[in-house]
């Protein structure tokens, strides 16, 4: 099933969570919404959902105005970020529930329950804890039985809000490859809120980056990563160093020349673009002074305070780290691998 928004609108008082809308996902696309906290994300969700109504704008499902429509009447399955599970119940009960309370005309039968809801427990890979009690699962097993869960009523549309978000590092990054293998298998039109640019990156097919109640950008996640539509999406995907520079000619710059044809940039370099050499010789290389080295881990990760005071982070190879043989205090060059400015409008 396709989503549409049009020109959607929302206001809680005088804030504005969402000011003119508009977003189209295709059917069995896995699109993530990513931003701050603020920025309308979840807000657009619910409004998917039906649990918000818009001030203005309309949405579609499968070309179909379904603004009016009650979020039963919707077939949306939704996912909350702290499970919202029965604890009385096992997790069969978990999952057969929403199957059970349907009206009689429409409710299957208990032995159709049955297979359906084990069917998607081995889906989830819970099967052999079907008995258990939430309070008795890990936090990555109670969020995959609310995933089976919102399965269960066959929705047409899935919606997740922070689905990961109450979870330890180590746990989100499994599950988080684990619902990209599950949305692969089974291909229902998904959307989940998030607000770590790595989850967004890593699962979704399309990246809609929001900011201040509207998109900034969407696009396959290559597209916003490597061509970022501004300043704001650049800054918020992924480490990144920020210097005021000027751009002439179309090209960013940064040290201290003056050229009448230059204007005012923020530039923005990433810290695995960033070398480290030992003289000043490249073009557009400055001075730094090393204040910290991480070696620990595949990435060796130096910060250094630049000749203008501001902290620069680089990233480099475990091998070019043993090459320079860094030491805190040092005074080196840092040349800029590729550069990206946007003009400062301040």
């Amino acid at each position: 099933m396709s989503i549409e928004v049009r020109n959607v609108s929302k206001h809680f008082g005088d804030f504005a969570a969402l000011k003119d809308v508009s977003l189209h996902v295709e059917a069995g696309e896995l699109v993530a919404l990513l931003g701050p906290s603020g920025s309308g994300k979840t807000t657009l969700l619910r409004i998917i959902a039906g649990l918000e109504t818009p001030d203005s704008g309309t949405v579609l499902l499968e070309g179909e105005d379904a603004t009016a429509q009650q979020v039963q009447q919707r077939r949306v399955g939704f996912v909350f970020q702290h499970y919202a599970l029965f604890k009385h119940m096992t997790v069969f009960d978990n999952v057969a529930f929403g199957l059970e309370v349907r009206p009689r005309h429409s409710r299957p039968t208990k032995a159709e329950i049955r297979e359906k809801v084990m069917r998607l427990l081995q889906l989830v890979q819970l099967d052999r804890i079907a008995y258990r009690r939430p309070t008795q699962l890990s936090g990555g097993q109670r969020q995959r039985v609310a995933l089976a869960r919102a399965l269960a009523v066959e929705p047409k549309v899935l919606l997740l809000d922070e689905p990961f978000g109450a979870l330890d590092a180590k746990v989100r990054k499994e599950l988080r490859r684990w619902l990209r293998r599950l949305h692969d298998e089974i291909h229902v039109t998904s959307v989940f809120v998030t607000h770590d640019q790595e989850e967004a990156l890593e699962v979704a097919d399309r990246v809609v980056v929001m900011n201040e109640g509207r998109i900034e950008q969407a696009g396959r996640p290559e597209e916003v990563y490597h061509t970022p539509a501004n300043a704001f999406v650049y800054n918020f995907l992924g480490d990144v160093n920020l210097f005021h520079g000027r751009i002439e000619n179309g090209q960013p710059l940064l040290g201290d020349a003056v050229a009448s044809n230059a204007e005012s940039a923020l530039v923005f370099i990433r810290p695995h673009l960033l070398d480290i050499v030992n003289d000043p010789a490249a073009p557009n290389s400055f001075r730094a002074r090393v204040s910290h080295v991480n070696p620990a881990g595949p990435v060796v990760k130096v910060e250094l305070v630049s000749e203008w005071g501001d902290p620069v982070q680089v990233n480099l190879t475990q091998e070019r780290y043993r090459e320079l043989n860094l030491e805190r205090g040092t005074d080196v060059y840092l040349v800029p691998k590729e550069m990206k400015a946007f003009p400062d409008c301040q």
